[in-house]
């Protein structure tokens, strides 16, 4: 059955609406909520010295709340992120540098962690028309969740190629992997399998590729490792030396 052009289209401004309500809504409660916050900090700070079991009793239980309250904050930021529509800047970007940037960024991170990070630059990738900002952030999303699924000893490995007019870029990890039903979640926004993640991130990574014109894909096995796949179109010819 062919879908009504009409009716999507009404579909889709009625999703705007109710994305623009939202974030107002989220701005509206982010003010009350920062207010909350600085002044549960000054009320701790003030018990701080305090030799009173009560105070000590009632300082440990202002340390709780403050720490939810941080966290309700990074939540309506993420969700403030999520629900603006990104205005691609794009340009000529050399992508191998790109990934090398991500690697050298993320690598002390991981490295700490005891999780080792490879990279394996293909052969005359090339460069492609990219937000480099926005591209930069997807894949370093996609590193921290590969190092999140890892163990001490395990690796995440970051690599490229090409494939005629597509340039594939792969985030491979060798931790606990997905079972089938967890990895038809992994897109869907608010799901997360992490106790304080917002389950946002990996929706922000497939709306960037999908703004590019691109597209993700995902393969998991349990105990063996994810896989994440992301093309790219390419604009312009193989091995440019454009700047990003």
């Amino acid at each position: 059955m062919s879908k009504d052009p009409s009716r999507e289209q009404s579909r889709t401004e009625q999703l705007a609406r109710l994305g623009e309500l939202l974030a107002g809504l989220a701005h509206e409660v982010r003010n009350p909520l920062s207010t909350i916050g600085l002044n549960l900090q000054l009320i701790r700070e003030d018990l701080t010295d305090s030799d009173d079991p009560r105070d000590r009793r009632t300082h440990k239980r202002l340390t709780v709340v403050e720490a939810e309250v941080r966290r309700l904050q990074d939540i309506l930021e993420e969700f403030l992120r999520f629900a603006r529509m990104p205005e691609l800047h794009t340009g000529s970007v050399d992508l191998n540098a790109l990934l090398q940037s991500v690697v050298d960024f993320s690598e002390p991170e991981l490295r700490d962690r005891g999780i080792s990070l490879r990279f394996y630059p293909g052969v005359d990738v090339g460069s492609a028309d990219l937000d480099a900002g926005q591209v930069r952030a997807a894949l370093i999303n996609l590193v921290r969740n590969a190092a999140d699924a890892c163990d001490s000893g395990d690796e995440v490995i970051v690599s490229s190629r090409r494939d005629g007019d597509t340039v594939f870029v792969q985030v491979i990890d060798s931790g606990s992997g997905m079972t089938p039903e967890v990895m038809a979640k992994v897109f869907q926004p608010y799901f997360s399998t992490k106790k304080a993640g917002t389950g946002l991130g990996l929706p922000m990574v497939r709306r960037t590729v999908e703004l590019h014109g691109g597209r993700v894909d995902v393969s998991s096995e349990v105990g063996r490792g994810t896989q994440f796949t992301l093309a790219f179109p390419v604009t312009h010819a193989k091995g440019g030396n454009d700047d990003g």
